[in-house]
Order: C-alpha cells, then sequence, then structure tokens
C-alpha cells in the first residue's frame, strides 16, 4: 500500500499516515509523521548542527527542554534514536534507558578521538561517530 515507507519505520509510521482533504473535501493525500530523533549535547551549537543534520535524513530533530532530563524526554514522545554527547552526565547509565524506550543509542563526541570514543560505544553494543562527520557517515549511523 505505501511502497515508499521502509521497513525501519514500520509499524509506528503506517499508524501514522492519515489522509487529509482540502477544504473542498475533493483532493485526498496522505502526511506521515516524522520519526522524531532526541539530541543530547552539552553545547548548544553542536545540537544545533546535529538537529540540521537529522533534518536532512528527513527526520524530526528534537532537544532536552532547559530545565528537562533526558529520563522525561524519552519518557514524553517516542524516538527512534537518541544522539547522546559522551560527555553528556551519566551518558553510560542514560544508554540503557534509551534502550529501554525502544530508541537507537547513537554515542558521538565534537571533542574526543575516533578510538575513545568507539571504544565506549564498542562496550555498549552501540554505534558512534565524532564530529566532525559527513552527511552519509551521520545517515549511516540513523539506518536502522
Amino acid at each position: 500500500m505505501f511502497p515508499r515507507i521502509s521497513k525501519r519505520y514500520g509499524r509506528r509510521a503506517r499508524e501514522s499516515l492519515r489522509s487529509v482533504s482540502c477544504r473542498s473535501g475533493c483532493v485526498l493525500f496522505w502526511l506521515a509523521v516524522l520519526d522524531n530523533v532526541l539530541i543530547v549535547a552539552r553545547e548548544e551549537i553542536v545540537a544545533a548542527l546535529l538537529g540540521l543534520m537529522v533534518e536532512l535524513r528527513g527526520l524530526q530533530p528534537r532537544f532536552l527542554g532547559r530545565e528537562e532530563s533526558v529520563e522525561d524526554a524519552i519518557g514524553r514522545e517516542p524516538f527512534e534514536a537518541v544522539i547522546i554527547d559522551c560527555d553528556y552526565p551519566d551518558c553510560e547509565r542514560l544508554m540503557d534507558a534509551i534502550r529501554n524506550i525502544g530508541a537507537l543509542p547513537i554515542l558521538f563526541s565534537p571533542f574526543r578521538m575516533p578510538s575513545e570514543v568507539k571504544e565506549v560505544a564498542a562496550r555498549h553494543g552501540i554505534r558512534s561517530f565524532t564530529l566532525p562527520t559527513d552527511p552519509d557517515t551521520f545517515g549511516r549511523m540513523l539506518e536502522a
């Protein structure tokens, strides 16, 4: 029925499809709700950069509120993935909480060496990248 929706989006995306008609009721079309990706970064400029890269992949970036914890954010709405700065407080503990909601945790760092980040990610069995990164490499991180 919807051949352009990949397996990655699965049941949740198909359920979120809805028809919308124009004012006269004569035209129907389909809208898909974009999957959310939570970005947890220590630096706002880094979060903004990652948000743009998420949008380039056709996903919806989300950010923590000023006084919001990661646990509150992941309890508020479903996420496809959570991109988390490896220097964020309690990062390693949060990776389990992210997995428990069914989201893909992705570890990153704008400051550390790639080998350091890969080592931590390997301990947790998750994906990782360092900045700077190119859009294709980043996109592969978000693919299921």
